[in-house]
């Protein structure tokens, strides 16, 4: 299956600015009422069956990367990516 690498940096960015990126991507959990309730925030990654290689570099199906690259673009960072065939159980199940 075709697939994508996708990494990016975020040297350039402030802190602020690299934890919207973060969470923008990954999603995060949101914290009310002093943790009385708990609600998971979700990433542009959640719908989306990828993996995870390290916290700034990730493979998902080729139809997806260049939304993904866009978000990460009009946050600020830089991007790079590698176009890859991939032989994964999940990804093929799902995006054959």
């Amino acid at each position: 299956m075709k697939a994508e690498i996708i990494t990016y940096e975020t040297k350039n960015l402030t802190n602020t600015q690299r934890s919207i990126l973060s969470k923008r991507i990954f999603g995060f959990r949101d914290r009310t009422k002093g943790s009385k309730y708990i609600y998971q925030r979700k990433g542009i990654l959640a719908p989306l069956i990828h993996i995870v290689i390290t916290n700034k570099t990730f493979v998902v199906a080729t139809k997806h990367a260049k939304q993904i690259k866009k978000i990460i673009k009009g946050l600020g960072a830089d991007v790079k990516s590698w176009k890859i065939d991939i032989n994964y159980k999940k990804l093929e199940k799902r995006y054959g």
